[in-house]
């Protein structure tokens, strides 16, 4: 039976993930974006280990220092998500208005 060949790791997951997690506006989009951040997660240290045990069942496409480099990245950026504070709407302003900076009123 030969190797199955594991899936790549995105290129663009990290800057994906900065990106949504920026766009968090409640405690859906929260957890929908740690949800998808930890289940890459998951799978870069699924892969780091069949690196590190030398696996005859499987072809891993990364390096092992590019993968613990992207764990590194995953950590960071799953701690980014837990940081954000969700507002609730009731907690919120009626009207918010942005200044432009310097404004004096």
């Amino acid at each position: 039976m030969g190797k199955k060949k594991l899936k790549r790791i995105p290129s663009d997951l990290v800057s994906y993930i900065q990106i949504e997690t920026e766009a968090i506006r409640d405690s859906n989009d929260k957890m929908m974006i740690s949800s998808y951040c930890i289940s890459y997660l998951d799978k870069v240290n699924w892969y780091i280990d069949l690196l590190e045990v030398g696996t005859e069942k499987y072809i891993v496409p990364h390096s092992l220092a590019h993968l613990q480099m992207v764990r590194n990245q995953l950590m960071s950026c799953h701690k980014e998500i837990m940081a954000v504070k969700i507002v609730r709407p009731g907690d919120r302003p009626i009207v918010d208005i942005k200044y432009p900076k310097g404004f004096e009123g």
